[in-house]
């Protein structure tokens, strides 16, 4: 080991795989990104994609930061027994060995999640919350991209769920008797406001998307909202992704109208539903989030 490497201060190796895209980079412990690169998700072979792109990442890391673990999003559900996910309608991505195949890659212990948990835990990081009582932590998530999910964090805590895998809310009904969903349900919030919805329906890249559409979007995405604030009775709701990041205001604008209309119950009166963009927490602070959140160094790696 050469003396950069002694001085070097830790950091943690941060992937977010995507169906579009493949991001990795490098984040310190202060939750800055030090490097990044990304390639398009390729239809076949993702996994040497991913495999290149990580070892391309850690050859031009610089020599001040020395990752001690690796965070990794990807879609959910995740088997985290096994380290594998089963993305809904993706059958070609499950149970690959993804956390066992990345440890062998890297040589470091790896903890996967969504990216929807992901944002709950670099909010509690790196965001508003950072800076509120923990008995005050009372909030949700919604990831929307290329896949739409989230978490519940309650007194600090990211609730996990039977099969830790709470906070599937793509899966909402926002249209009863709507649009199908690759999950085979009808009206799902997925089915209009993932990336791949928007795009199918409008035959536009994201960034070219009509104003009507958008309005749609902020509607179905503050009928969420609503359904989540009645039931988890939490202080805020942070909705970020590329979705409402490249929609921007207009999308706002519709949420906060529809989700007025729908949040009618007193108790709910005080809720905030705020946006969050990657320049603030991106993916690959959600994902070296979730490494900070699980990495014990003096404890065993996951299997």
């Amino acid at each position: 080991m050469t003396d950069a490497a002694d001085d070097a201060r830790p950091g943690y190796l941060a992937i977010d795989l995507g169906p579009s895209r493949l991001t990795a980079g490098v984040v310190d412990t202060a939750g800055e990104v030090v490097l990044r690169d990304r390639v398009a998700t390729p239809p076949r072979n993702v996994w040497p994609a991913l495999t290149q792109l990580v070892r391309r990442v850690l050859a031009a890391n610089p020599t001040e930061v020395a990752p001690i673990a690796v965070g990794l999003t990807c879609p959910g559900p995740i088997d985290h027994g096994t380290g594998s996910m089963k993305p809904v309608g993706k059958p070609m991505w499950h149970d690959f060995p993804l956390r066992r195949e990345l440890s062998a890659i890297t040589q470091l212990p790896v903890y996967l999640d969504t990216a929807g948990r992901g944002l709950a835990r670099a909010e509690l990081w790196r965001g508003e919350f950072a800076t509120v009582d923990r008995v005050d932590q009372d909030f949700a998530t919604l990831s929307v991209g290329d896949e739409v999910d989230g978490a519940l964090v309650s007194g600090g805590v990211v609730l996990e769920g039977l099969t830790d895998n709470l906070g599937q809310f793509g899966h909402l009904i926002v249209e009863p008797d709507g649009a199908e969903c690759v999950c085979g349900a009808a009206g799902c919030l997925s089915a209009y406001a993932s990336v791949r919805a928007i795009e199918a329906s409008t035959g536009r890249e994201l960034r070219r998307t009509p104003p009507a559409r958008i309005n749609n979007v902020g509607i179905m995405i503050a009928r969420a909202c609503a359904s989540l604030a009645a039931m988890f009775d939490v202080a805020e709701i942070i909705v970020g992704g590329v979705v409402p990041e490249v929609l921007g205001p207009p999308l706002f604008d519709a949420l906060a109208k529809e989700f007025e209309v729908r949040s009618s119950l007193p108790h709910l009166a005080s809720v905030r539903v705020r946006g969050v963009g990657s320049r603030q927490i991106g993916p690959l602070v959600g994902a070296a989030a979730i490494a900070l959140a699980h990495h014990r160094p003096d404890a065993p790696a996951p299997d």
